[in-house]
């Protein structure tokens, strides 16, 4: 994949002296740097609506943002709503947890050579020949893929950015939100099968599909098949020489053996080593392909067989005997499967028949409000600059900046004030311009402070509270986040941090006896953490529930229990969850609950030392107080963890 920071914003100015050592030389420096801090004039250019004006749509399952021309617009949407079809065709429905927050598409048609520095745009859109293209068999000279997409993403939304400026509009791929989607699968999927569906070299949806449009009555276009990317093995390298050699072995009438791993190491709860990683990626593809397009799903039952050795997998580790109890065979049989498969798939492309409409819709674009373009962009830019934290800090910094820029736009939009006024301070203009010879004009801003009480839009309240969270000011950001749960705004992530919050602030001032949370203070870390997974569940929200139940001088309900109980069983890899919960149940008496966890934990704890611990922490039998049936309140991935 490219540099990801091809999506990023324009760099901004810099300016520096050119000289060093006198007085006069001192002097031009100092100006130089003076200029560099007053040039933040950009900020207000960089936000209003110009020549070319935003426009807003809502409509199922996104949000759109464009100053693109109508086809544009239409193009970009189409090919996302193609990706999902395609996603819902082809993938069972309980791995496709839909998004709680709409999707955010920002789309824009801007020529970057035009651009002045420090306005807020991203990086034209580059469809290119892929990499893999050996892997696209008969489309290897034609298809076009967008290889430095990097989506910014939440853990309740996704937002795409696309600058669609000279792009070859009939290069139609699909757009894949798989990932985002599968995320928030709960239980997860194992590690082998999320490889296979999208692994980023090597996965079956890594890539855009090419559509085949074909003509019907009134020249209206239906899309009955698309074609992906095909099976690469390793690497180009090596799937070019497999290709040899196995055009070779036809004609010597010969089979060459290829080297593959046992099954028993693909499917193991243990990372692959480095060196084994290409091929324990191109395998894991390689499977999903035969049950999810391949053989595997042309038989009845082979295809009902594979999707239960995924839903088990979701729950327990793979071993050959639940393999055999799905599928029918073992391990030997299917590794012939797999080498047969893998001499008839090698680089062709991935096949999916189905029946899409090749256009959906048009949306109904207005003109955008300056609090919709405010909000919408702010949150994209603060979603980036998280993506970015680790990888790229300066990027990160840069785009949380003009986050904060956008989100003071749609702060004064929403109390209908202009952009030189300071409303912490009355009506009076704050602008002092000064002459600037190299730059123009500069706007020097006074303080400038959000409250949350003159915020309308509840949405804006919660993106401007995560905001500041993650600028490190949380006391702005409770403020905020408080205000935004108070009205119910369907925000996930908000709850979310309000919860890590109100947690942060009762463990620093207890009130209960010992130390240990009141009541109270547990209740108010608990309340938004029930409410967000009503909307979509969290590992994270669990892990809370858990740690302010043990900081508590109150004991669990069963029916607290019950909760946990459940959120063990809906993460059954995270064993920190089990193991706290365990602890948990023993704190408080329920010997026979932390036992069954005990269990939950050691079922995907590799390690012999935990694995020790955890045992010496299950109480013996006559300890055990008496537990309801351990399945109350839970779904059917806990009767698969007793077995």
């Amino acid at each position: 994949m490219s540099d990801p920071r091809a999506l990023a914003l324009a760099a901004p100015l810099a300016v520096a002296a050119s000289a060093a050592g006198s007085p006069e030389s001192d002097a031009a420096a100092a100006a130089a740097r003076e200029r560099v801090v007053r040039m933040q004039r950009f900020i207000v250019s960089a936000t209003r609506i110009d020549k070319n004006p935003w426009r807003y749509a809502s409509l199922e399952g996104f949000e759109v943002l464009s100053r693109a021309p109508d086809k544009e617009t239409a193009w970009m949407l189409d090919s996302l709503r193609r990706g999902l079809w395609l996603q819902n065709d082809v993938l069972p429905k309980d791995w496709l947890t839909g998004a709680p927050v709409p999707y955010t598409v920002l789309i824009d048609d801007t020529d970057m050579s035009t651009v002045r520095v420090g306005q807020l745009h991203v990086q034209p859109i580059k469809l290119e020949t892929p990499a893999d293209a050996v892997a696209w068999g008969q489309w290897s000279a034609g298809a076009m893929v967008w290889s430095d997409r990097v989506p910014a993403s939440d853990s309740d939304t996704l937002a795409f950015n696309t600058n669609l400026f000279g792009v070859n509009l009939r290069s139609v791929t699909y757009g894949s939100v798989s990932l985002e989607r599968l995320s928030r699968c709960a239980p997860p999927l194992p590690r082998w099968l999320a490889a296979g569906l999208v692994g980023q070299s090597y996965g079956i949806l890594r890539e855009g599909f090419m559509p085949i449009v074909s003509r019907g009555m009134f020249d209206t276009g239906w899309i009955h098949r698309a074609d992906g990317p095909g099976t690469l093995w390793v690497s180009v390298d090596e799937t070019n020489r497999l290709l040899k050699q196995l055009k070779d072995d036809r004609a010597s009438d010969r089979t060459t053996p290829i080297a593959m791993l046992p099954l028993g190491e693909l499917f193991s709860e243990a990372q692959p080593a480095p060196a084994r990683l290409p091929l324990w990626e191109s395998e894991a593809a390689l499977v999903v392909r035969w049950g999810l397009m391949g053989p595997g799903s042309d038989d009845p039952v082979t295809a009902r067989g594979f999707l239960e050795l995924a839903r088990r997998a979701r729950v327990e580790p793979v071993t050959e005997k639940m393999f055999t109890e799905c599928l029918g065979f073992g391990y030997e049989a299917m590794e012939a499967r797999l080498d047969s498969f893998l001499r008839a798939v090698l680089a062709k492309p991935t096949t999916v028949d189905l029946d899409i409409p090749a256009g959906f819709p048009k949306p109904r674009m207005k003109p955008a409000t300056a609090d919709q373009i405010g909000r919408i962009l702010g949150d994209w830019l603060r979603m980036q600059g998280n993506s970015f934290r680790n990888l790229d800090p300066a990027l990160s910094r840069e785009s949380l900046y003009y986050a904060g820029r956008m989100l003071e736009r749609a702060y004064r939009d929403d109390n209908g004030l202009p952009p030189d006024v300071n409303p912490s301070g009355g009506a009076g203009n704050s602008t002092d311009r000064a002459p600037d010879t190299l730059l123009g004009q500069a706007v020097a801003m006074k303080p400038f402070i959000v409250t949350a009480e003159r915020i309308h839009d509840p949405r804006l309240l919660a993106v401007y509270g995560l905001y500041e969270h993650d600028t490190g000011d949380d006391e702005k950001a409770r403020e905020l986040l408080e205000a935004a749960v108070t009205t119910g705004v369907t925000r996930p992530a908000a709850y979310v941090v309000l919860a890590k919050l109100r947690f942060t602030e009762a463990t620093g001032r207890p009130a209960g006896a010992g130390g240990k949370l009141s009541a109270a203070q547990a209740a108010s870390v608990l309340e938004p953490l029930h409410t967000a997974l009503r909307f979509v569940p969290s590992s994270e929200a669990y892990s809370l529930i858990v740690g302010a139940w043990t900081r508590c001088e109150a004991k669990p309900s069963e029916g607290d229990m019950d909760e946990i109980a459940k959120g063990v069983a809906l993460y059954p890899r995270n064993a920190s969850l089990a193991y706290d919960a365990a602890l948990l149940c023993l704190q408080c008496g329920y010997d026979a609950r932390a036992s069954a966890l005990i269990d939950k934990a050691l079922v995907f704890t590799a390690d012999e030392r935990r694995r020790a611990y955890l045992r010496q922490l299950r109480p013996t039998p006559e300890e055990q107080t008496p537990a309801p049936d351990e399945t109350k309140g839970t779904d059917a991935t806990d009767a698969d963890d007793k077995k």
